[in-house]
């Protein structure tokens, strides 16, 4: 099997939200944070054969890298990456105990407020946060308009951005941490909405892909007021 291009794309976001990554057989990957506060779920081209667990993601997306042409296959203890100039890398699946995997179903969720996000408006989000050093993204409805802020929440005079994204009858203060936002750059339908489990409800914010099935959930912060 070789992984595809997009597959690998996937699979480093999902190496950002967390180093280890639990393979289920058939075509869906999912994966969560420690905490379980961000989780992301996707259908890939590739049907996996067997399940596995991978204890570091990253590495293993290394040496598919510099393994040309990569063809993989799947063992009952480890997977053979086999590149094209007769290389063979032996890499031994992880105890599945090690490793966190979400839930198989996402929690019910009870929308709020949806706005849209295209590849350039995250670009812009990832690039300007690191510049300024903002540490929150800020989606606030107030007096009817919904603007989009980036800040340091604890720095009265830090570099700001916003942007309008429209408007709503409701008032809310959502917030979500920019270390949390880690999404491949695709266009999104962003959901602000309350994600109900037995605990109650959660405010979250739910990224679903516009051109492929792909999702991510992230808990908003504590201090977020809808």
């Amino acid at each position: 099997m070789k992984i595809s291009a997009e597959t690998v794309s996937l699979l480093q976001s999902f190496s950002q939200i967390n180093s280890n990554l639990l393979v289920k057989p058939g075509n869906k990957l999912a994966t969560r944070n420690p905490v379980n506060s961000i989780q992301s779920r996707a259908v890939v081209q590739e049907n996996f054969p067997t399940q596995f667990a991978i204890y570091d993601l990253n590495q293993l997306l290394s040496l598919i890298s510099v393994s040309q042409g990569a063809e993989i296959e799947f063992g009952d203890k480890s997977l053979v990456i086999k590149s094209e100039n007769g290389g063979v890398v032996e890499y031994f699946y992880a105890d599945e105990s090690l490793v966190q995997a979400p839930a198989e179903n996402p929690p019910e969720l009870e929308n709020i407020y949806s706005f849209t996000l295209t590849p350039t408006d995250i670009s812009t989000i990832q690039k300007i946060s690191a510049i300024v050093g903002a540490t929150m993204m800020n989606v606030v409805s107030e007096n009817g308009t919904v603007t989009l802020t980036l800040n340091d929440p604890k720095n009265s005079t830090s570099h700001s951005y916003k942007k309008v994204l429209g408007s709503s009858d409701i008032s809310f203060d959502v917030k979500m941490a920019v270390d949390s936002f880690k999404v491949v750059p695709e266009e999104y339908t962003v959901n602000i909405a309350n994600a109900i489990g037995r605990g109650g409800k959660v405010v979250v914010f739910y990224l679903e892909c516009q051109k492929r099935d792909l999702t991510y959930l992230v808990a908003a912060e504590a201090s977020s007021r809808v």
